[in-house]
C-alpha cells in the first residue's frame, strides 16, 4: 500500500490543477486563446516595425544633416583655397626681395604688408550653412541630429557676434539635450562662455553646476575650472577660491589644476 507521502507526490499539484483547468477551457473554447495569440503576434510585429521606422527615420535625418554639413564643408574649402592663394602671392613677392643682410629681417613692402593683413583678417563665410543649420534644428528640435545642428548654428552665430540669438538657441538645446550627454556638455560650455561675455555671471555659475553634475571624472577638472572662472569674473573671490582649492585638492595632477594655481595667485588676500 502506498504511503500518504507517495500519494501526495503522485497527485497533481496546485499548478498542474490550474493548468489542466485552463487547457480544458481552451479545448472547449479555443477562440480566446487564438485572439490572445494574435494580439501578441501583432505587438511583436508592431514593435519590430517601430524599430524599423525609427532606424529609417534616423537614417533619413542623418542624410539631411549630411547635406547641410556638406554646405558648411564647401564654405570651409573655399576659405582654405582663398587663404592658400593669398599666401602664395605673398610668398612670391617675398622671394623677389633682396636677400637681407645677416641678422636683419626681410624687408616688407607695402604690397607684402597688405597681403599679410588680408590673410590675418580672412575668415570663413558661413552665410549659406548658418540658416540651413537653424532650419534643420527647428524642424527636428528633440533629435540628436537636430540638436547637433542647433549647436552648430549657435556656434557660428556667436562667432559672427550675434550673442543674443546664439544664447536663445542654446538655452533650448541645454534643456532638451540631457538624453545626449556629449551635446548637453558642449551646449553648456558654449552657453556659459556667452553668459560670461554678456556679464551674466550668476547664470554662468548656475550653468556650471549643471556642467559639473553632467561630466564624468575625466572632465570634472574642466567643469570646476569653468565655475571658478565665472566666480572670479563676478569678483566672488571667496567662492572662487573654494572651487579652485577643491580642483587642486581633488585633481592636482591635471592641466586644469596648474591653471587653477595661477588663478589662485591672482585672488586678493
Amino acid at each position: 500500500m502506498a504511503s500518504d507521502k507517495t500519494q501526495n507526490l503522485n497527485a497533481p499539484d496546485a499548478f498542474q490543477v490550474q493548468a489542466y483547468s485552463v487547457m480544458d477551457k481552451v479545448a472547449r473554447n479555443p477562440k480566446p486563446l487564438w485572439i490572445t495569440g494574435s494580439v501578441i503576434v501583432l505587438l511583436l510585429v508592431g514593435g519590430y516595425g517601430w524599430i524599423q521606422y525609427n532606424d529609417a527615420r534616423k537614417e533619413k535625418l542623418q542624410g539631411q544633416a549630411s547635406v547641410v554639413d556638406t554646405v558648411f564643408e564647401n564654405e570651409m574649402k573655399k576659405f582654405t583655397e582663398t587663404r592658400e592663394s593669398l599666401e602664395k602671392q605673398r610668398d612670391a613677392l617675398v622671394a623677389k626681395q633682396p636677400t637681407p643682410a645677416a641678422g636683419q629681417a626681410p624687408a616688407e613692402t607695402p604690397e607684402i604688408a597688405a597681403l599679410t593683413k588680408q590673410i590675418q583678417d580672412l575668415k570663413p563665410v558661413h552665410t549659406e550653412s548658418t540658416p540651413k543649420y537653424l532650419e534643420f534644428y527647428k524642424a527636428n528640435p528633440k533629435s540628436a541630429e537636430g540638436l547637433a545642428a542647433g549647436l552648430k548654428y549657435a556656434g557660428l552665430t556667436a562667432e559672427q557676434g550675434d550673442l543674443d540669438a546664439a544664447r536663445t538657441t542654446l538655452q533650448s538645446i541645454v534643456a532638451d539635450s540631457k538624453r545626449y550627454n556629449v551635446l548637453h556638455v558642449q551646449s553648456l560650455l558654449l552657453l556659459i562662455s556667452i553668459e560670461e561675455d554678456k556679464g551674466e555671471f550668476d547664470s554662468a555659475i548656475k550653468l556650471s553646476d549643471d556642467l559639473i553634475n553632467s561630466v564624468g571624472a575625466e572632465l570634472k577638472p574642466k567643469a570646476l575650472l569653468t565655475k571658478a572662472q565665472a566666480q572670479y569674473l563676478k569678483k566672488d573671490f571667496p567662492a572662487a577660491k573654494a572651487t579652485l582649492d577643491k580642483l587642486v585638492q581633488d585633481h592636482g595632477e591635471s592641466p586644469e589644476a596648474e591653471r587653477a594655481r595661477g588663478l589662485l595667485s591672482l585672488i586678493p588676500a
